[in-house]
């Protein structure tokens, strides 16, 4: 009787371990980077997919010209590919913490903005990147998000950029430090 009471602990015990391995219903995260500060909502399509929407601030600074800080909208259909895998091995998962890839399109206004060049203004511009990239936990609320991607960069008015200011392919690259609500 002992030795099936037993069985029968350790096979509750295991089944109520075994975690589902789909991605978090929603996660609200806030996020710093070398180029800005985001707060971001990733919610759950599938089990594997989501969709992360952000708002933002995103900056240029350039060393003794000065600095400018206009906002951004972000939106970012997401596939945790890996995901099931680090699963199976007892990885981390929580917040999503998994490789991934993306279609980003970025929205970046010229509604408002803080500078003190001279001549440069926001615009009105928008661009579509596919990208790598990977978030790992720090700890239970901290993570860090780390990602790589070739799009394509368009004014939507061009109204104040200079020559200098192209519009075309570019790298997009962005390692970021986030808090999980």
């Amino acid at each position: 009787m002992k030795k099936i009471f037993l069985l029968f602990f350790i096979s509750i015990s295991s089944f109520s371990q075994n975690k589902e391995m789909i991605i978090e219903k929603t996660i609200y995260n806030f996020q710093i980077g070398a180029v800005g500060a985001w707060f971001s909502n990733e919610t759950r399509l599938y089990d594997e997919i989501s969709l992360k929407s952000e708002v933002g601030l995103y900056t240029e600074i350039i060393k003794g010209l000065g600095f400018f800080i206009a906002p951004e909208i972000i939106l970012e259909p997401r596939w945790y590919y890996n995901f099931k895998k680090r699963g199976s091995k007892g990885l981390d998962l929580n917040n999503n913490s998994a490789n991934f890839v993306t279609l980003k399109t970025n929205f970046r206004s010229s509604l408002f903005e803080f500078s003190n060049f001279e001549n440069k203004r926001a615009e009105n511009s928008i661009a579509f990147i596919p990208k790598w990239g990977l978030r790992r936990n720090i700890n239970s609320n901290f993570n860090y998000e780390f990602g790589l991607g070739l799009g394509y960069f368009f004014y939507i008015d061009k109204k104040y950029a200079t020559v200098s200011d192209n519009q075309g392919l570019f790298v997009d690259l962005h390692i970021r430090i986030g808090y999980s609500f």
